[in-house]
């Protein structure tokens, strides 16, 4: 009697911890999945990253570029504007020269 009385208690040791380990299983089967959604997640951050830094170095080299260009164009324009005045310079000192030229010729004109 003391044996079958062992063995029911036993019994219901056993029933309380398949009660209590399949609320824990399920747990952990949902824990699982979690935890493959998180490194599906990391994973695609991680992806992420990689692009936004791929596209921020080539924005840069771009960049790098345009600037180089753009300082080259400036330089050009300089170098024109310098060549305008100076032929600006020219020309208003020759057109000077050629009225002064003007009245002195016709200065002599009229006092004949």
């Amino acid at each position: 009697m003391m044996f079958s009385l062992a063995e029911a208690l036993l019994f219901a040791a056993l029933v309380a911890t398949t009660a209590c380990l399949v609320p824990m299983y399920m747990r952990l089967k949902r824990l699982d999945r979690y935890h493959a959604q998180y490194r599906d997640m990391v994973d695609w951050s991680a992806s992420a990253l990689v692009g936004a830094s791929n596209a921020v170095q080539s924005f840069a080299q771009d960049g790098r570029v345009v600037l180089e260009d753009l300082s080259r164009e400036i330089e050009s324009a300089k170098a024109a504007l310098a060549e305008l005045r100076a032929e600006r310079a020219r020309l208003m000192s020759s057109a000077q020269s050629a009225a002064s030229h003007e009245t002195t010729v016709g200065g002599s004109l009229t006092s004949a």
